[in-house]
């Protein structure tokens, strides 16, 4: 596929509606679009970083927010770490699946969490902490120190995953992190080839890999320490039920979902 059947494929390119609002900072400018059902933020006015129902604020949009919630048919956290915050779409569907989850949501810029707060509908909770820090930094503070039952990591520039995330430094730390039971979810721009150094690092430091290949090229990965015995039929049929809780359309996702094969 050419990079321009590439572009035009991709969910997160179709920009339209009003500008409400435009933020800079060091990094760059943050759009916030309004059009008749969605809000959407940018932060380069070409790709979408993030997009929200505006008037189902919990109801998961994109599809790789939505394969990323699927590793609830195989978790009940009640700790979670989000690693990248953009418009907070997986910190209001997470809040809205149990409010009881404790999470603390790391986010490089301030102005991002600014801008979620006023035009995406971020939860103000007790039980939600938001941080603003480097995420490649935190994950190695001493004193940030603590066990989370999920990891979510959605580590992106305007244009590009950061490159921290596919590093096996960044993945032990990681795993130090996540509880016996405990699942790391990554999204990807793209498939890691099966014999890469990502894959061997993966397999490595988890016992259990999993995929799912999203419908625009984005994968994501969900990591565990420990065995799971758990068929896929069985896992994806809770994947159903997950989309459905929501009130999402997961079906194009869950044949997606599988075991990551092992390195040769």
């Amino acid at each position: 596929m050419s990079l321009v059947d590439a572009f035009k494929r991709s969910e997160f390119v179709h920009l339209r509606g009003d500008v409400i609002a435009r933020v800079g900072d060091d990094h760059g400018d943050i759009t916030v679009i309004d059009d008749k059902e969605y809000r959407i933020l940018s932060f380069d006015s070409i790709f979408e970083q993030s997009k929200m129902h505006k008037g189902s604020p919990a109801l998961p949009v994109h599809n790789y927010i939505k394969a990323m919630l699927m590793v609830l048919a195989l978790t009940s956290p009640q700790r979670v770490l989000h690693l990248g915050l953009g418009g907070g779409g997986l910190v209001r569907s997470l809040h809205a699946w149990s409010e009881g989850i404790v999470m603390d949501v790391v986010e490089l810029r301030s102005a991002v969490v600014s801008v979620a707060r006023q035009y995406f509908c971020l939860p103000d909770s007790d039980n939600i902490r938001y941080l603003v820090d480097d995420a490649g930094a935190f994950i190695n503070k001493e004193e940030h120190a603590g066990v989370y039952d999920l990891i979510f990591s959605d580590l992106y520039s305007a244009d590009a995953m950061a490159e921290v995330q596919a590093k096996g430094s960044f993945l032990a730390a990681c795993a130090d992190r996540l509880s016996a039971e405990g699942w790391l979810v990554m999204n990807y721009h793209s498939r890691p080839g099966r014999n890469s150094l990502l894959s061997h690092a993966l397999f490595t430091l988890f016992e259990t890999v999993m995929y799912c290949t999203t419908p625009s090229g984005n994968v994501v990965m969900y990591a565990c320490k420990s065995s799971c015995d758990t068929p896929l039929r069985e896992i994806q049929r809770q994947a159903r039920a997950v989309g459905k809780r929501f009130g999402g359309d997961f079906e194009t996702l869950v044949p997606r979902l599988a075991f990551w094969p092992r390195p040769f």
